[in-house]
């Protein structure tokens, strides 16, 4: 062996510069095999190679595996790769750090997604936006109401919101049905140029204002935007179908058309739906219909669903069964199963039907608490007592638990939320009276509306 290969030898085991290039070098090599596997559809096996490797790949590898565990909502894969962070002591810095808020946000874990917000010395927009994001789509009034206050704290530190910030708000406000916030964020947004005219802010303000039961706003929000796609029509058709004006939103439908768009699986479900609430059977029937025949989109388990609604709110249970019975693409859809149980349970369909709907309904979602409620709900409509028992018994033995019903309402720029047996409010009493009046009211309308055959 020559002198000068054994003196590169040693430089290389000695000097810490060569075992730095080793490592780089082995990390290079590692990096490589996870992406290939990666981009084959491989995750678990790339997963599984990094956590039995002896060196750490770079940032854009964990950023690649991260971004595959969110397309995939991967949570036990994502969950290793941060705890083969943590375990190595690897550096995550802002970029990597706000990949893992982005995996937690997406998979609904906001509480390790708050941690990491909380821990970082430094936010970006992009970090900002996640969380905003996963507040406004929370289950709770309390963490909608956090978006709202995330974004008046983003501000206050001196960032500028982006299209993304001011529609995550503007969902949140449209949740919370807080019109006087709603207003705010919308105040701000046609402040700051080339953001008020975006077409994903005039979307979620056309959103906005028909949750909040204002048609005219949200009419002239539509009408000031520079364009318009196929997500602002869905939105405002689907607004309006909301708020019961089925014939606006049929009427935006045809406009769409008009305007030389192409509705969507998501137009088609909100028209659909503005029917069903409506009791536009013949019209929705026809809608439903020219999904493939006039405009090519297939219907999947929601249109379905939609359709044996639509059906059953009209006393049409046996007609809303057959639909389902005979689409065997649906068979294992929960949503088909779950609307023909609850149609059942508002307009008295037989018990075998109603057990039917609820097997199928459960062999495929045995964890959903609130079907078991409207389950039993039908079964004491019909003083079936030993059933509505079952029932019960059978939530017990799932460990299944319902959580408790939340409304919130907005005055004067405050929100008041409100629990399912609530007592703690200042005025709790007061409220209380106006609700028993209001049943009562409504009790007495509906009892006269059946009074003789002109009601009929």
């Amino acid at each position: 062996m020559s002198s000068t290969a054994i003196t590169r030898r040693s430089l290389i085991k000695w000097n810490p510069e060569g075992g730095n290039f080793l490592s780089t070098m082995a990390s290079v090599g590692l990096a490589r095999m996870l992406r290939s596997l990666c981009i084959a559809g491989h995750l678990s096996k790339a997963v599984r190679l990094l956590c039995r490797s002896p060196v750490c790949p770079g940032a854009r590898t964990y950023s690649l595996l991260l971004q595959e565990c969110v397309n995939r909502k991967d949570t036990r894969l994502g969950k290793r790769i941060h705890a083969r962070m943590v375990a190595t002591g690897f550096h995550c810095g802002e970029y990597i750090t706000t990949k893992l808020l982005t995996f937690y946000v997406k998979i609904g874990d906001l509480g390790s997604a708050w941690k990491l917000f909380d821990g970082m010395p430094h936010r970006s927009v992009v970090a900002w936006n996640a969380m905003i994001s996963g507040c406004a789509r929370g289950a709770d009034a309390e963490t909608q109401e956090r978006a709202v206050e995330l974004f008046v704290a983003m501000r206050a530190e001196g960032l500028a919101p982006d299209q993304f910030t001011f529609s995550s708000a503007l969902c949140a406000c449209a949740r919370l049905a807080a019109l006087e916030r709603g207003r705010r964020v919308h105040a701000v947004a046609a402040k700051l140029a080339g953001v008020g005219g975006n077409v994903f802010v005039a979307s979620a303000l056309v959103d906005m204002y028909l949750k909040c039961g204002c048609p005219e706003d949200a009419r002239r929000a539509f009408a000031a935007a520079p364009e318009r796609n196929v997500t602002m029509w869905t939105a405002a058709i689907s607004g309006h179908g909301q708020l019961g004006r089925a014939a606006e939103a049929l009427a935006l439908f045809d406009r769409m058309a008009d305007d030389g768009l192409r509705p969507n699986d998501v137009t088609f479900l909100a028209v659909l739906s503005a029917c069903a609430h409506s009791g536009l059977v013949g019209e929705g029937l026809r809608l439903f219909a020219s999904m493939s025949s006039e405009y090519g989109v297939t219907p999947r388990g929601p249109h379905y669903a939609a359709v044996a609604d639509m059906l059953a709110r009209v006393g049409r249970l046996r007609d809303a069964y057959e639909l389902v019975k005979n689409l065997p693409d649906c068979q294992e859809h929960s949503v088909v199963w779950g609307a023909l149980l609850g149609a059942c349970r508002k307009h008295g369909g037989d018990v075998a039907l109603v057990e039917l709907a609820a097997r199928r309904f459960f062999r495929l979602q045995p964890g959903n608490a609130g079907k078991y409620v409207v389950l039993a709900n039908t079964y004491a409509a019909r003083e079936m007592w030993d059933s509505v028992a079952g029932a019960h018994e059978a939530m017990r033995a799932l460990g299944v638990k319902k959580d408790r019903a939340w409304s919130a309402v907005e005055v004067q720029g405050k929100m008041h939320t409100f629990l399912a047996g609530d007592s703690y409010h200042d005025e709790c009493s007061a409220i209380y009276e106006v609700c028993t009046a209001l049943a009562s009211a409504v009790t007495e309308q509906s009892m006269g509306a059946t009074d003789g055959v002109s009601h009929c």
